[in-house]
């Protein structure tokens, strides 16, 4: 069996597990911060089409958003791999996946319902890819000769 084969797959494979457990610790560590986003915006009033289903994700999606941004800047600092903003996608993926799955519907969904929660699903993954970039910007820029 070839060697370098086996250490790209063991490569792989720890890189995937950075990336779930980055996921994993960043649940538990939202939960304090959401608790406490909610004591700010616990009276907010969402009027009109466009705050209800665009704007009120967005808030309640906000605390959960800002630790994904930070799982996307500790996937680029731990994994091992030349184009480490790849590996940010697996996290991203995975907010994607929870944030649009385990919905009970009391009645039938409606559109407006499906965008409301597509966008809350879609924030905390955007803003995961979005803090490895920030994170692979800051890491090229670290690199430069002064």
């Amino acid at each position: 069996m070839n060697t370098m084969s086996v250490l790209h797959k063991e490569v792989i494979a720890r890189n995937l597990l950075v990336g779930a457990g980055a996921l994993y610790i960043s649940q538990w560590l939202a939960i304090p911060l959401e608790l406490g986003f909610y004591k700010l915006t616990a009276g907010l009033i969402y009027r009109g089409r466009f705050n209800g289903t665009v704007v009120m994700p967005l808030v309640e999606h906000f605390p959960m958003a800002l630790v994904a941004a930070a799982v996307g800047v500790a996937v680029i600092w731990l994994v091992e791999s030349e184009r480490p903003l790849v590996w940010t996608v697996f996290p991203a993926l995975l907010y994607l996946l929870s944030g649009l799955l385990g919905y009970h519907w009391a009645r039938p969904p409606m559109l407006l319902d499906r965008i409301q929660q597509t966008v809350g699903a879609v924030f905390p993954a955007f803003t995961c890819i979005l803090g490895g970039l920030v994170a692979v910007q800051q890491r090229a820029t670290s690199r430069l000769p002064r």
